[in-house]
């Protein structure tokens, strides 16, 4: 993983081996987060070496000095829905990467996937798209509300607080209804494939998931939209505090009853080790007995070919 430990300075910056730790200012997703590190390791393992990369959520900017440094990627670009962002990597990469930072090419401005004209003609180019994005509704969603009050599904307690990193955890549900996969969650992440495959027909895409909904189903929008899917890397980490599950228990309890309750159930655990499984509502039982227990889930990187016609 690419943090502060792993990196030193160059001559230019002070003593050498003496580390730079990336800023994080709170908006910011912390790269030191063990999703930051199961992305990287499949970073790392997708052969990124000599291609041109883009990255959607470019966040800190801690994945585009690790794709230069340390996959050899030959350009990176990236944008992000949080303008901000963009001016903090760039200083990140300077600072982590010095030697590459003239092969960083960032996207200024608000960017909701490859929405832009810029980051559209950056794609095209690219041989690889990479991201994490957010798989759970924003709590406040009228979709998402309706959804969970029609279901019975109290909003857990504080979920409405809309953090500094809010949108680092959450998409707007109803803004992606037209997408068959945004029943699970999936509908930000499909309309991301689906763009890849309309402007860059032949890029391959890496992307990083929380399996709380199966692997299973994510391959599934992968082969449905055009990509052949693989698992490179793979890590059971605790649920974030700050992301709220009532959506995932919703979910469950509408197939109460369908031929499909057997068939779907979400992926939690009650040890790292993956060992004590439960189903959402199992682990809302859980945590509301106890709200200090931990929870866990999968959180894994899929390697995405494009299938030919």
């Amino acid at each position: 993983m690419l943090t502060k430990d792993t990196l030193e300075t160059q001559p230019s910056s002070p003593p050498k081996n003496e580390p730079v730790s990336p800023e994080v200012p709170s908006f910011a997703f912390d790269p030191e987060d063990p999703w930051t590190d199961t992305f990287q390791k499949g970073l790392k393992a997708a052969n990124l070496q000599g291609k041109t990369a883009y990255e959607v959520g470019i966040g800190t900017g801690i994945n585009a000095a690790f794709l230069l440094t340390v996959c050899g990627a030959d350009e990176v670009s990236g944008s992000d829905l949080d303008p901000r962002l963009i001016e903090l990597a760039e200083s990140n990469v300077r600072s982590l990467a010095p030697d590459f930072a003239h092969r960083f090419n960032p996207v200024r401005g608000p960017v909701s996937l490859i929405d832009t004209d810029e980051a559209r003609a950056l794609v095209a180019e690219a041989d690889v798209v990479i991201g994490s994005l957010p798989q759970v509704g924003e709590p406040g969603d009228p979709g998402i509300s309706t959804f969970r009050e029609r279901l019975q599904v109290p909003l857990a307690e504080g979920a409405d607080n809309v953090a500094d990193d809010h949108i680092a955890h959450y998409y707007p549900w109803t803004a992606f209804d037209e997408y068959p996969f945004n029943s699970v969650g999936l509908g930000l992440n499909e309309a991301l494939l689906q763009r890849v495959r309309e402007h860059a027909p032949h890029a391959e895409v890496v992307m990083n998931f929380g399996c709380r909904i199966g692997s299973d189903i994510i391959f599934d929008c992968f082969k449905a939209n055009g990509f052949e899917p693989e698992k490179i890397s793979s890590q059971i980490v605790e649920q974030h505090s700050g992301t709220d599950i009532s959506f995932f228990i919703a979910l469950e309890k509408t197939l109460q009853g369908t031929t499909l309750n057997s068939e779907f159930k979400c992926h939690f655990y009650a040890d790292k080790a993956a060992t004590q499984p439960l189903s959402a509502c199992q682990a809302q039982a859980l945590i509301t007995e106890n709200p200090e227990a931990p929870l866990y889930h999968e959180v894994c990187v899929i390697h995405g070919k494009p299938i030919s016609a």
